[in-house]
């Protein structure tokens, strides 16, 4: 998926922008308690998120890249920014259903809510 999104922006000469959706940790009481804890997870949240984008980015160097690691899930936050895209990408797991294939969440707020054409790449 990720690999379709930087090849689609390169042959384009588009811009791409990489929305990660996160929800904090089921013990996290809104950082009030612990600001240091809060300030530590969103920096660990977007070095990682850096290192999976690292590959692709040294691949397609042409392609300038805004990545946006954001608190809650991506379904809002994709079908927000499908408001100024061309085209939204978004992956889906394989799985292995006796019956039809499955959405998940995500995928289908996108299918009925974006404002630009939607690409779902599967992927294990």
């Amino acid at each position: 998926m990720i690999d379709f999104a930087f090849d689609t922006a390169s042959r384009r000469a588009a811009r791409l922008r990489i929305v990660h959706g996160w929800t904090l940790p089921p013990y996290y009481y809104g950082g009030t308690l612990m600001p240091d804890l809060n300030d530590g997870m969103v920096e660990q949240v977007r070095s990682e998120l850096s290192d999976v984008l690292r590959p692709w980015r040294d691949r397609y160097p042409a392609v300038e890249v805004q990545a946006q690691a954001t608190i809650g899930g991506a379904g809002r936050h994709l079908v927000d920014a499908s408001y100024d895209a061309a085209l939204v990408v978004v992956g889906r797991r394989n799985r292995r259903a006796a019956i039809g294939a499955h959405i998940g969440p995500v995928t289908q707020a996108l299918l009925h809510h974006a404002a630009a054409p939607v690409a779902v790449i599967s992927h294990d």
